[in-house]
């Protein structure tokens, strides 16, 4: 989860088709500098905090170290169960299938009625056109809720 998280994380910065390399064998590769910035995402969200036991807040580092030990105290101990916690990991997101839905069907009319100027619905539809994420403001969220 650690991995794919990361991974999407850095797929909606925006990377080219000229950040991947194709290799003599015809395997699709991340660049170099590409595979720089997943290494960084990946430690960067291994070092992130997460809700663990009694609700406090550890590093991803922290507690797989701290299941691995109780697996091995499982183990040696020969005990016949072991808990394995991983904690819910979120991808923050501010938009979403349905929300992309709800702007490129919004009319003239929609757009009046929630009181989103003609530039800012212009700038997120060019955006989703383009197969990019827009930046959507708070204060527009809040309206097409």
């Amino acid at each position: 989860m650690l991995i794919d998280v990361s991974m999407i994380q850095l797929l909606e910065k925006k990377i080219k088709k000229s950040d991947f390399i194709i290799t003599e064998n015809y395997h699709t590769r991340l660049g170099e500098d590409v595979a720089k910035l997943l290494i960084e995402k990946i430690n960067s969200n291994f070092n992130a905090r997460y809700n663990y036991k009694n609700n406090k807040q550890y590093s991803y580092q922290i507690i797989l170290q701290d299941n691995l030990q109780q697996l091995a105290n499982s183990i040696t101990e020969k005990k016949k169960e072991f808990e394995f916690i991983i904690p819910k990991m979120k991808l923050n997101r501010k938009d979403n299938l349905e929300l992309r839905e709800k702007i490129l069907r919004m009319t003239p009319e929609d757009m009046k009625k929630l009181r989103i100027n003609k530039s800012t619905l212009w700038y997120v539809r060019k955006k989703l056109s383009e197969g990019k994420t827009p930046k959507i403001y708070k204060n527009i969220l809040l309206k097409l809720h």
